[in-house]
């Protein structure tokens, strides 16, 4: 099932009542910290650098992760990122399909509709540590992490009601720029847990640093090839929820 972004912000709007769901817990100030595996609920904004300055501005990313804790601090996971925006810089892009006034005709000949937006996708394994603080929950600490993957992205173009053949699958390749490519992500920031356990987050700053190699052979409207590989990155925050996955326990007396 694919999720649409209404979905992902709603997830992320319930993450606290999921939080609450999990029960109450005592104040545990002094608790050593716990090995467990915790399901993160990501997102963040970024503003890119580099030759990706050159095609998009800023972007947004959310995306779930899952990831494993030890009692030393050592962290080890797998995420996944979706990222939209809607600032596309693409040089001469759709040229070739517009009038002399800069309008995209459709196929009955009429002004089309088209919103031009930027979508990209990257998948992460990483590898962390976090250092506590000494103050309050005793998971509440600083974290340095750094991921590892691939990251794909692509102009995309949202047709409104206008049918434009060259906009649809196949011909849309010669428009939509897809590339990727590896990329490593560092991160540094805060891991907040409460002293009953209710509430946890972290948030930070984080960079997104690729190799990304342009994936078309040919770009119809500027009849150009993409050069590369380029240098994509990208800065920006993060933040995101934290639900521990537990199993729960139930202990029952047998009388006779």
């Amino acid at each position: 099932m694919k999720l649409s972004i209404g979905h992902w912000v709603m997830l992320w709007a319930l993450a606290p009542v999921m939080t609450f769901a999990q029960g109450s817990m005592p104040d545990l100030p002094n608790r050593a910290p716990e090995a467990g595996t915790q399901l993160i609920l990501h997102t963040g904004i970024h503003v890119p650098s580099g030759d990706l300055a050159q095609r998009f501005g800023a972007a947004n990313t959310v995306g779930m992760g899952v990831r494993r804790t030890t009692t030393s601090g050592w962290r080890f996971g797998f995420q996944y990122r979706f990222q939209t925006g809607s600032d596309v810089r693409e040089p001469g892009l759709l040229q070739n399909l517009r009038d002399p006034n800069g309008h995209i005709i459709d196929n009955e000949g009429r002004i089309a509709l088209v919103a031009v937006q930027q979508r990209g996708t990257l998948f992460l394994g990483t590898i962390g540590r976090k250092w506590p603080l000494g103050m309050g929950h005793a998971e509440t600490g600083i974290i340095a992490e750094i991921g590892g993957g691939y990251w794909e992205h692509k102009i995309h173009f949202q047709n409104r009601g206008n049918r434009v053949t060259q906009l649809d699958d196949p011909h849309v390749e010669g428009y939509d720029r897809l590339s990727g490519g590896i990329v490593a992500m560092p991160r540094l920031g805060v891991e907040y847990h409460s002293k009953n356990g209710q509430v946890r987050f972290h948030a930070g700053i984080e960079g997104m640093l690729g190799r990304i190699q342009p994936s078309r052979l040919w770009n119809a409207d500027t009849e150009e090839v993409d050069e590369g590989p380029r240098t994509d990155s990208a800065w920006g925050f993060f933040a995101g929820w934290i639900l521990r996955l537990k199993a729960r326990t139930t202990s029952v007396d047998y009388y006779h």
